[in-house]
Order: structure tokens, then C-alpha cells, then sequence
């Protein structure tokens, strides 16, 4: 990138001194010694640096197509540490800073197993980095707070790759809350309390559990026994 801009300014430079000696000029430009030798030097130096600009771009799209294909390792990394910033909302003593987590994220770089497929090597490194977030943050938690630490981790890292249930996901933080009771269907399981109920035939609303209310009014027994 710098070689482009420096490369494209030091044209602007070039046809800014030919300009300028054009103004001045006085009679035959042929006849302007200093004017003839800075058209040849300009046009020398505009080849070269053309020439490489050509290849600075040509670098640069490599570059950027490389870049673009470590792309989900920036997501994953990203994912994580925001993962963490968010356990100083459950323990303000729950503090990771950027430049640690910078020197973890390079350590996995150089420690995860290398593929020469691009695929093979972003799963390898995903892997070994989201291991070792889980592995270093272990170790500041409180034995209660792990648990919380990986289904959050697992819960963002689903969320981000289309793989959650978002209706679900809020049923299982809030549980069901029946608005309208008239319409809700009569509890069967006489060993089940109203607030019990009231999350079955929630529950139901979703569309993988559809159904299960009725199986709970036909299988009353066995859902007691399970």
C-alpha cells in the first residue's frame, strides 16, 4: 500500500515539474536543454514506476484475496473476545485486555496445526484458539462461573453461524408466559402446577415442540414416569 501511494505520488511530482518548466519555457522547447532532459527523466522514471505499480496492485489483490480468506478466523477471534469483555457484567473482577488477548490469538497462530488447504488450516486454527481462550480464562474463573463461560461461548459461536434457534434461545432464558388463560388448554397432568402448565403449552408454540402439549394429555402417566 505504501509503495502504491508513493509510486502514484511521485508521478503527481513528475507531471507537476513538467508543467511547470512547460510555463516557463521561453522560445523553442527544443531549444530548452534543462526542459528536454527532464521529459526524458520523467519518462524513464513514469515507466518504472508504472511497472511497479502494476505489481504493488497485482500484490495487493493477493493480498486482499488471502486476507478475505482467513476472514471466519477474524470472526471467531472477534466472537470470543467479545465473549469475555461480557464476563465483567456477571464480576466486575472479570477484566481481559486487548493486548493479552492479541498475544493469545498469535500464539494460537503459531501453535495450531498448519494445512496447506485454506480450509483445513481455519478449522485447525479456530479449534486450537477457541481451546485456548476457554483454557486461559478458566483459570481467573470462579468454579460456579465456567459453566456460564462455555454456553455462553457456545451460544454466540451457534448465533453467528445461523445454527440457533432464536425463538427457542428465548424460551430457554424466560420461559413461557401464557398472556391469555381462556384459550389456554386445561392442564391433563393433575401432578403438574399452573406455571408448570403454562410452559408446556408455551413450549408449544414453538415449531420443533409443536404437539407437545397433546402428548403430554395422551401420555399423562408416562410423562410422570419419565
Amino acid at each position: 500500500v505504501l509503495t502504491i501511494a508513493a509510486g502514484k505520488r511521485k508521478l503527481v511530482e513528475l507531471e507537476d515539474e513538467i508543467l511547470r518548466l512547460l510555463n516557463a519555457a521561453e522560445g523553442s522547447l527544443l531549444d530548452d536543454e534543462v526542459l528536454v532532459e527532464t521529459l526524458q527523466t520523467s519518462k524513464h522514471t513514469s515507466q518504472e514506476i508504472s511497472e511497479q505499480l502494476e505489481v504493488s496492485e497485482e500484490t495487493e489483490e493477493k493480498i486482499d484475496l488471502t486476507r478475505e480468506g482467513y476472514r471466519p478466523c477474524a470472526q471467531r477471534a472477534s466472537i470470543l473476545f467479545f465473549v469475555l469483555n461480557d464476563m465483567g457484567r456477571i464480576d466486575p473482577m472479570y477484566q481481559f485486555s486487548l493486548d493479552s488477548y492479541n498475544q493469545l490469538f498469535n500464539s494460537s497462530i503459531d501453535k495450531s496445526t498448519h494445512h496447506a488447504k485454506l480450509e483445513d488450516r481455519i478449522l485447525a486454527l479456530n479449534e486450537y484458539h477457541t481451546y485456548a481462550v476457554f483454557k486461559f480464562t478458566c483459570r481467573a474463573l470462579f468454579e460456579h462461573h465456567k459453566l456460564l463461560f462455555s454456553f455462553q461461548t457456545c451460544v454466540k459461536i451457534m448465533e453467528v453461524a445461523g445454527k440457533l434457534e432464536m425463538e427457542e434461545y428465548y424460551y430457554f432464558l424466560k420461559g413461557g408466559v401464557v398472556l391469555d388463560r381462556e384459550t389456554q388448554m386445561d392442564n391433563p397432568c393433575k401432578w403438574l402446577d399452573d406455571a408448570s402448565w403454562g410452559n408446556v403449552t408455551e413450549l408449544d408454540r414453538l415449531t420443533n415442540f409443536h404437539g407437545i402439549a397433546n402428548c403430554c394429555e395422551h401420555y399423562a402417566r408416562d410423562w410422570h414416569w419419565w
